[in-house]
């Protein structure tokens, strides 16, 4: 694969706050503050994943009954 267009990077501010090598990379890649909201959206998650932890283990006990039952209906046909 070739690059058929190559890109300028124009420095933003002036000339001398301009950063130069390595700190022109790190100036691209800096991260945004946190968002305020966040901390809502987490405890909502939270909830969330409990309601689905829930759902698993009612799911799982249901499957373990179900399997029961069939084990014993086959152990109650086997003699026949």
């Amino acid at each position: 694969m070739t690059i058929k267009k190559t890109l300028k990077v124009k420095p933003t501010g002036s000339p001398a706050a301009a950063p130069a090598g390595n700190g022109a990379v790190a100036d691209r890649f800096r991260l945004d503050a946190p968002d305020p909201e966040a901390a809502k959206r987490a405890a909502a998650a939270g909830t969330g994943t409990k309601c689905a932890a829930i759902a698993g283990v009612i799911a799982l006990i249901v499957v373990g009954v179900l399997t029961f039952i069939l084990y014993k209906h086959w152990e109650f046909l086997m003699p026949a």
